[in-house]
């Protein structure tokens, strides 16, 4: 029997290149697999470069920017992060009474008759008194020497709070004026007098600096200036001005100071137990001709200019 002839298409049926079209789908899906994970990668790669700038760009803590007095230059009176470890070479010896270790708390006695804002001390026997010890300051470079120290004694009436310093200090300095005494051998007050209403770390318009020169003995006379805390937290020269009553003598050891701070410059009224922020500073100048504060002494070991939680307290008697 003669073989029927062959149909070329019935001899493909069910042979269909099959397999082609399922290898065509797979490079397809693997492609697009491929396409897809350099997606995710360079997507990866981006989001972690905007992360990295993101931290690289936070600003990290500062601290607090101090606004000067007026366009004068800076006051230095900050305390240092870390202090220079240098042995001093002089220590002087404190004249005057018998003063306590250094203490935040001081206390000022109420006084049936003012005293005379002569700068003679004579007057002030009876009054308790409290040393600035603690360096809290010192300009890069500072010799060492521990040649500055201030004993304080305090009193209050209705009308003023007084001030007596005797300061021990080998070389007299006092070349500054106005809002730069400072600079020069002086004495300041920092005074928070809200202390209950607004206690924290950053000044306001109830602190107030109070800076006492003796001048320089020699054409100089003593003088006083008055600076005052702003919202922002920085520090000016007061509007206003000040009455304080301020004399000074040169002693053998170094000088002593008196003055009369009115109340009215503080913006306060005076009562027994009253109790506001205070720290007391010493500031020396060694270096004749220049007008640099050198060192800073206060009876708060860690005093800071910006920060009234570091000050201590006056309560009156």
């Amino acid at each position: 029997m003669q073989k029927p002839p062959s149909n070329m298409d019935d001899d493909w049926i069910g042979l269909e290149p099959e397999s082609s079209r399922s290898g065509s789908r797979v490079m397809l899906t693997a492609g697009i697999g491929i396409v897809v994970l350099f997606g995710l990668v360079v997507c990866g790669v981006a989001v972690y470069f905007l992360w990295s700038q993101l931290v690289d760009d936070t600003p990290e803590a500062d601290e607090p920017e101090i606004v000067l007095p007026t366009s004068a230059a800076a006051e230095t009176a900050v305390a240092l992060t870390t202090q220079p470890d240098i042995a001093p070479t002089t220590t002087l010896p404190i004249s005057g009474p018998t003063v306590p270790a250094s203490s935040g708390t001081v206390t000022a006695v109420r006084l049936a008759v003012p005293p005379a804002i002569d700068g003679s001390l004579g007057e002030w026997t009876a009054v308790e008194a409290v040393s600035s010890g603690n360096r809290v300051y010192s300009v890069a470079g500072w010799d060492g020497t521990a040649d500055c120290t201030a004993v304080w004694q305090l009193a209050w009436d209705d009308a003023n709070l007084y001030v007596a310093v005797r300061v021990t200090d080998d070389t007299h300095v006092q070349n500054a004026s106005g809002n730069l005494i400072y600079r020069g051998d002086s004495v300041d007050m920092q005074f928070d007098t809200n202390r209950q209403g607004d206690y924290g770390s950053s000044l306001s318009p109830d602190d107030f600096q109070i800076t006492l020169s003796p001048g320089n003995f020699a054409g100089s006379g003593p003088t006083a200036f008055r600076y005052q805390g702003t919202d922002t937290g920085g520090i000016l020269d007061a509007p206003g001005g000040h009455q304080v009553n301020v004399a000074a003598q040169p002693t053998s050891t170094g000088y002593t100071l008196e003055a009369a701070i009115p109340w009215t410059d503080l913006n306060l009224t005076p009562s027994p137990g009253l109790t506001i922020g205070l720290s007391l500073n010493a500031n020396d100048n060694d270096t004749p001709g220049t007008t640099v504060q050198e060192v800073m002494m206060s009876n708060n070991p860690n005093r800071t200019l910006t920060d009234p939680t570091t000050w201590g307290t006056l309560t009156l008697q």
